[in-house]
């Protein structure tokens, strides 16, 4: 009667990665309180995401390779022949 219902949403992965890098800031910022360490930390996170993100670029890019090859193999079809009808 008086109860709402609550809406059930799932998060998505964007979100979820955006909830957790601003944790894990905010975590950095209590614990390594001077600016040049918390910099210095945050610039090798953001290597380590870079690293990441390319290694995942580079599966990606083969997996793409693999399928273009696989149809390109496929698409060579033998050319149909004429048959003499008498």
């Amino acid at each position: 009667m008086g109860k709402k219902k609550e809406e059930l949403r799932p998060e998505s992965l964007e979100e979820e990665v955006r909830e957790l890098r601003r944790s894990i800031l905010n975590l950095f910022e209590l614990l390594l309180p001077p600016r040049e360490v918390r910099e210095e930390v945050l610039r090798h996170l953001y290597t380590a995401e870079l690293s990441f993100l390319r290694i995942f670029k580079t599966l990606l890019d083969y997996q793409v390779e693999n399928l273009e090859r696989r149809i390109e193999g496929r698409g060579r079809r033998k050319k149909a022949q004429k048959i003499e009808v008498e």
